[in-house]
């Protein structure tokens, strides 16, 4: 059985169809909380009062739920981190570290980033749907160094694909190691970490 559903059908999912999609991937998530991390195909389709073959239709299979509470997870952290327009006259250090306070609060605040970014989630197509919003968060985060380096405002001897990649990295572990905690460290803690790590990852102009 194919891993995930025919692109046509979803290109005609109906209102009913969209809404029912919608209902298997909440009750995924709250299956994911509930349990810690595990998810059966059954219990999902139970808690959301539709057949299993509703949940294969909509997904293609098991995989392709996971991928979809994955990716439903990274919309929230992209509308909540990185579409977010910064207060006006600030310089770029001074919008990152606003920026960062707001990443460290939405991962804080969701608790499926303790599935997530914990990485207590351990199904294949999680880790995959993980890497491909890594990378287009690099991107993102390259395109914004090649600004600040136009600006002036970051070294412009540096790769900026480079330095993103490994900030981003660097944020990931730590975020990955506060998520595996009991107690969470304190977000200030959090984000003077990664600030100092951070400048010396990206010097500034």
């Amino acid at each position: 059985m194919s891993s995930s559903p025919d692109k046509s059908s979803q290109s005609v999912l109906t209102a009913r169809g969209g809404a029912t999609r919608r209902r298997l991937i909440d009750a995924a998530r709250a299956e994911l909380l509930e349990t810690g991390g595990t998810l059966e195909v059954a219990k999902v389709a139970a808690r959301a009062e539709a057949s299993p073959g509703l949940l294969y239709r909509y997904f293609g299979a098991k995989d392709g739920l996971v991928a979809a509470v994955v990716h439903g997870f990274y919309d929230s952290y992209d509308e909540a981190v990185f579409a977010v327009v910064g207060p006006p006259g600030l310089g770029w250090a001074e919008r990152e570290r606003l920026r960062l306070s707001r990443e460290i609060d939405f991962l804080c605040d969701d608790p499926l980033a303790r599935i997530i970014v914990g990485r207590r989630l351990r199904e294949p197509s999680a880790a995959q749907a993980d890497a491909e919003r890594l990378a287009t968060q690099i991107d993102m985060a390259a395109r914004n160094v090649v600004h600040a380096q136009r600006n002036g405002e970051v070294d412009p001897a540096v790769d900026a694909r480079l330095v993103s990649a490994a900030f981003l990295g660097a944020f990931r572990e730590l975020m990955a190691e506060a998520m595996s905690r009991e107690v969470l460290p304190a977000r200030q803690d959090l984000l003077d970490t990664i600030w100092r790590l951070g400048s010396s990852i990206i010097p500034v102009g």
